[in-house]
């Protein structure tokens, strides 16, 4: 039986790109090769399918699927952004699972890890929210892999932090690395915002990956046309070869980024 490697995007705060580089990571998992399941977890505000160019196939969602209202063929949708990449959503209601929804959260990393045998997957990306219960599972029951997302502010490195000691309470063999979203080089060398080392040393995560900030992703997104070209699918490429033990310079491929950053 093949190995799946099962990666969880998270961290407490909001706003700091999850989904972003959730995305962003699974094309560069499927531009390698691998066959991608890429899992929106998100209750609150689910997002994957509208940045990836979906929205119109997902007909089912993750609670029908448990609930045993479809297959797995109608819940999970091709993306056409990358071909290898599979895409499945939450229900749109948060209200459809926990304690005192039809379906218990417990039961989440089961139909993941069915789905994912049933997608024959290589690679298993869990989008979560800004909510600590669903990553809480996932890490004990799951995840090989946390992946603690944080901006270039103080206050997204203090929830980095705060995220990795909760997880590792949870689960203290999971490997938990930070990767360091929307990176503004100028505002670093500026010192108008954290320089890389400087957030690495407070939120005490060894870092592997950094997204360099890119005014255009947003409007690229509500296209729902992720790139896979460029600074941004250069560093989630970077970034995957690091998750999987690679030894790949952060900057590889990330035009004059590296000759410009402040440590």
């Amino acid at each position: 039986m093949k190995h799946t490697e099962k990666i969880l995007v998270t961290s407490l705060k909001g706003g700091v790109g999850k989904s972003t580089v959730s995305a962003a990571l699974a094309a560069a998992f499927a531009g390698m090769g691998s066959r991608v399941l890429l899992c929106d977890l998100d209750f609150r505000a689910r997002s994957l399918e509208l940045m990836l160019g979906a929205a119109e196939k997902t007909a089912f969602n993750l609670c029908d699927y448990i609930n045993g209202k479809c297959d797995a063929g109608s819940v999970l949708v091709t993306v056409p952004v990358r071909a290898g990449l599979l895409l499945f959503c939450p229900a749109p209601d948060e209200d459809s699972f926990g304690v005192n929804g039809p379906v218990g959260l417990d039961s989440v990393p089961f139909a993941v890890s069915d789905l994912a045998m049933k997608a024959e997957a290589d690679v298993v990306i869990l989008d979560t929210g800004a909510e600590s219960t669903i990553p809480r599972v996932l890490c004990r029951d799951f995840a090989e892999t946390v992946l603690v997302v944080s901006e270039q502010s103080r206050t997204s490195i203090r929830a980095a932090e705060i995220t990795a000691d909760k997880l590792s309470r949870i689960n203290e063999k999971i490997d938990i690395k930070l990767v360091i979203n929307d990176f503004d080089v100028d505002l670093a060398n500026r010192k108008v915002r954290a320089g890389l080392l400087e957030m690495i040393d407070d939120a005490a995560i060894r870092c592997v990956g950094v997204i360099p900030h890119d005014s255009s992703i947003p409007l690229i997104a509500d296209s729902g046309v992720l790139p896979t070209f460029g600074p941004v699918a250069a560093a989630a490429e970077n970034t995957a070869k690091r998750i999987r033990g690679e030894n790949v310079p952060l900057f590889q491929g990330v035009g004059k980024l590296r000759r410009r950053i402040r440590l």
